[in-house]
């Protein structure tokens, strides 16, 4: 008897942005799962669930860009929030965390770049969306105070576009 179980491929502090991302992986045929999770360490509550033995052929199918590096996790994750409210999947790395009780998230694009206190997450986006996120990370860049409220904000309820 052989089970297939499921692994975390991505986690989001905005649901909004988590729902996207899994859109667009089911959009390429490959099965995955929002779930809700709670941890007493990570702010990340919001993960993607995604068949063993379909992970490689997600990383495949996604081919995943880096379009910003060196961020820490909570800049990344308004990052990703705004690209998601643009209509463009995108998946946060860096928040692999191998833990004492074994690794349970396997991420579908390593981040090889080093930070600053703790600045060491990326932004990635499927190939097809690098020129559109590059334009809307570039049209006004994301400000401190814009930076701080969202990261304050209630993530419980996400404001999602009209």
């Amino acid at each position: 008897m052989t089970t297939d179980y499921t692994d975390i491929v991505a986690r989001f502090t905005d649901e909004f942005a988590a729902e996207a991302l899994a859109s667009f992986i089911s959009s390429v045929g490959i099965p995955c799962d929002v779930v809700d999770i709670w941890d007493p360490v990570r702010l990340e509550r919001f993960a993607i669930r995604v068949q063993r033995s379909r992970i490689a052929d997600l990383r495949q199918a996604l081919q995943l860009k880096p379009v910003m590096t060196r961020l820490n996790s909570a800049a990344a994750q308004v990052v990703a929030g705004r690209l998601a409210r643009e209509n463009v999947p995108c998946y946060v790395g860096g928040l692999h965390i191998p833990g004492p009780l074994g690794d349970f998230d396997v991420p579908i694009r390593e981040t090889t770049e080093s930070g600053i206190a703790g600045a060491q997450c990326m932004v990635a986006v499927p190939a097809q969306f690098v020129r559109t996120a590059l334009r809307i990370l570039n049209i006004a860049s994301v400000s401190d105070a814009e930076l701080t409220k969202l990261a304050l904000a209630d993530d419980a309820n996400p404001e999602t576009p009209s």
